[in-house]
This record gives C-alpha cells, structure tokens and sequence, in this order.
C-alpha cells in the first residue's frame, strides 16, 4: 500500500491527503464532513440550499441559510474537533458573499468554491480564521493558529 504525505496548505496540515467533495444538496452536511476530518481528511459542507430543512425556509430563504451553515459547522466540529473542515460555496449563488462570510465566522479551515470565478474570496474572507498545525515536538498534538486571510491567498 502507498504512503502518502501530508496535504499542506499555508499552515493547514492534513493528515491524510483527501478532499471529499462538496456535494448538494443535502449530501455533504456535517456527519459527512465530520467524520472525512475525523479520519484524517478534509471534510467538506455543501452551502447549496444548505438550509432546506428549516421551517422558514421557503418564506426567510436567506436566515435559513445562514442559521444552517452556522449548525452543519458546529455539528461537523463536534464530530471532529481538531480536523479540517470547510465549505463548498458557488460563486454563481446570489448570496455567495454572505454564504462565505458566515462559514468564516463560523471557523471553516477551507473554502472551495467553484460555478464561476472566486475573485471577490478574499475581499470576503475579512476575518481571522483557524487554523491547525503540529505542536512543536509534540508528535501528533494539534493547536490552533489564527492567520489574517490574507496570508491564504
């Protein structure tokens, strides 16, 4: 069997070089992440109509998502508190920066989004997001490191 390094970007070290896939809607929500970042990969949350199970969905589309995002984030955390965990968000979404605003406060490692060009990422990752890297002669402990955006790009 194959050994594969570690996935490393900026200061987010993966165990395990895995990215599962963004997939809505209501396929990759946090037991799926969560448990991907459990077992040493990135997991990944779909933001497409993330919030389709709420009661107000259909009347407050927008508070839906965003109450949403901040649940699937928490419960993927507490499925896998040190591992990698972020958010598929299209571009193409007409709500896409304020999708990505609330999964950065929200403590997302990552972001993928795709369905267009990310140009306006950065502008709207504003905000110090978590990151986890190796304690120093600390085997496999894990910290957290908060880095401005900025950095990531």
């Amino acid at each position: 069997m194959n050994e594969f390094k570690p996935l490393v970007i900026g200061d987010l070290v993966v165990e395990k070089p895995v990215i599962q896939g963004g997939m809505g809607v209501g396929i990759s929500l946090h037991r799926l992440a969560g448990s991907v970042a459990k077992a040493g990969g990135i997991g990944i949350i779909s933001s497409a109509q993330i919030g389709f199970r709420e009661p107000d969905f259909k009347t407050n589309f927008v508070e839906a998502n965003l109450r949403a995002i901040r649940r699937e984030m928490k419960l993927a955390r507490e499925i896998s508190p040190q591992g990698a965990i972020g958010f598929n968000i299209m571009v193409a979404t007409k709500h896409y920066d304020m999708w990505v605003k609330e999964a950065v406060k929200s403590g997302a490692d990552i972001i993928i989004s795709g369905a267009g060009l990310p140009v306006t990422l950065p502008e709207h990752a504003e905000l110090p997001t978590m990151r986890w890297r190796r304690s120093p002669g600390a085997g496999q402990s894990w910290r957290p490191s908060f880095r401005p955006p900025s950095r990531l790009w």
